[in-house]
C-alpha cells in the first residue's frame, strides 16, 4: 500500500500540494499584516506626537514606510476580518481570497474604486505580474478620464473666453460702424461747407472782377487779400478733416494689431513690418 501512495506521488503531485501551502500561508500572512495594522493603528492614538517613529524602531523595528502600509492594509480590508470576543481574526466570506502581494497590490487603487474591480476582476486567479498589469491599466484609464473631464472643462471656458470676444467684437463693430455714420454726417457737413466757401470764394472773384475794372490798386489787393484768407479757410478745413480721419483710422488700427499680437504672433509680425513700410514710404514721398 505503502509503495502504491509513493508510486501517485509525481512531481505534479508535490507542485500542487506545494502551491496550496503556499496560497494558505500568504493568505495568514494577509490576516496577520492586517492584525498588526490594526494594533499600529491603536498605538499611534496613544502616544504622544513626535513618539511615533522612536516607539517604531525600539519597539517593533518598523520603519513609519512600512508601519504605514500595514496600517494601510487594516484600513482598505480590516472590516474584513473583525476580531472575535477572544482577540483572533475570523474572515469574512465576502472578502475574495487575496495573498499578502495581491492586498498590497491593490492598495495602489482608490478606495471607490477597489471593490468594483474585486467584483469585475478574477483577482484569485491571476499571477501577481497579471494583477499589478490590470491595476496600472485600471489607473491609466482613470487618468484618462480625469484628462478627458480636464479637456473639456477646460473647452467650456475656452468656449465662454470666445464668446466673450464674440460678444466684445460686436460691441466693438456696433461702435465703429456708429463712428462710421458719424464720420460720413461730418463728412457731408464739410462737402456743404466746402461748397459754401467756394461758391463764397467764386462770388468774392467775380466782385473783384468788377471791382478790378473801376477800383485802384490798393482795393484790389485787398480783394486778392480776402479771396486767399477765403481759400486758406477752406484748405484748412480739410486738412483738418483728413487729419481726425487718418487719427481715428490709425488708432483703432493700433489697438487691433495690440490685440491680433496675441493670437496670432506670426501673422502680426508681418502685418506690422507691411504697415511699417506703407508709413516710412508714404511720409518721406508725400509729405
Amino acid at each position: 500500500m505503502t509503495d502504491e501512495l509513493a508510486t501517485n506521488r509525481t512531481p505534479v503531485v508535490i507542485a500542487s500540494e506545494i502551491n496550496t501551502m503556499k496560497g494558505q500561508m500568504e493568505k495568514v500572512l494577509l490576516v496577520h499584516a492586517i492584525e498588526i495594522g490594526r494594533r499600529l493603528k491603536e498605538v499611534r492614538t496613544m502616544l504622544p506626537n513626535g513618539e511615533w517613529g522612536q516607539w517604531l524602531k525600539v519597539s517593533v523595528n518598523y520603519s513609519q514606510r512600512t508601519a504605514q502600509r500595514l496600517i494601510a492594509l487594516f484600513d482598505a480590508y480590516g472590516e474584513y476580518f473583525p476580531l472575535s470576543p477572544a482577540g483572533e481574526s475570523s474572515q469574512n466570506r465576502t472578502l475574495p481570497n487575496l495573498t499578502f502581494v495581491q492586498a498590497l497590490t491593490l492598495l495602489e487603487l482608490p478606495e471607490e474604486e477597489r471593490a468594483g474591480f474585486l467584483m469585475e476582476m478574477d483577482v484569485e486567479g491571476m499571477s501577481t505580474r497579471q494583477l499589478k498589469q490590470a491595476v496600472e491599466q485600471r489607473q491609466e484609464a482613470r487618468q484618462e478620464a480625469e484628462q478627458a473631464v480636464t479637456e473639456r472643462d477646460q473647452a467650456k471656458q475656452e468656449s465662454a473666453a470666445l464668446r466673450d470676444d464674440l460678444d466684445k467684437e460686436k460691441d466693438k463693430n456696433a461702435r465703429l460702424a456708429a463712428e462710421r455714420d458719424g464720420l460720413k454726417a461730418a463728412i457731408h457737413d464739410l462737402e456743404r461747407v466746402k461748397g459754401e466757401l467756394e461758391q463764397e470764394i467764386e462770388n468774392k472773384k467775380a466782385s473783384y472782377d468788377k471791382l478790378k475794372e473801376r477800383s485802384g490798386y490798393k482795393a484790389i489787393k485787398k480783394m486778392e487779400a480776402s479771396l486767399d484768407e477765403a481759400y486758406g479757410k477752406a484748405e484748412a478745413n480739410k486738412i483738418a478733416f483728413l487729419y481726425d480721419s487718418f487719427f481715428k483710422t490709425f488708432k483703432e488700427l493700433a489697438y487691433g494689431m495690440t490685440k491680433f499680437a496675441g493670437k496670432n504672433p506670426e501673422l502680426h509680425a508681418i502685418y506690422k513690418e507691411k504697415i511699417h513700410d506703407f508709413l516710412h514710404n508714404a511720409l518721406r514721398e508725400k509729405l
